[in-house]
């Protein structure tokens, strides 16, 4: 996902539930500053402005957090439950809305 100056790109490891900053330019990278974010099973990555959303498919979570515009800090707005009985994988921004992908094959 592109942080909001375009300066960089943020990207979420599931398993430790971490996000990440990649710098173009010279490929560095660096841990995002999410302190109390609980992220493990972070899948999909959706920003509105300066909001973003972490789809967390197992843990059947959604977490908000405020982003800067460079992406380096993050907080914790809000973590709500997901319908326990599907798996939503992945979104998309679409006419100001939030589409979810469900992975559950029925």
């Amino acid at each position: 996902m592109l942080t909001a100056d375009g300066s960089a790109l943020v990207v979420a490891q599931g398993t430790t539930g971490q996000l990440w900053r990649f710098e173009p330019v010279d490929g560095s990278v660096s841990p995002v500053d999410s302190t109390g974010a609980d992220l493990v099973n972070a899948d999909g990555l959706v920003r509105q402005g300066g909001t973003l959303t972490v789809v967390r498919n197992f843990s059947r979570m959604l977490a908000t957090l405020r982003l800067s515009g460079d992406g380096r800090p993050a907080t914790v707005l809000l973590q709500q439950a997901t319908d326990p009985s599907r798996v939503l994988t992945t979104a998309v921004r679409l006419d100001g809305r939030i589409p979810f992908v469900d992975s559950m094959v029925r």
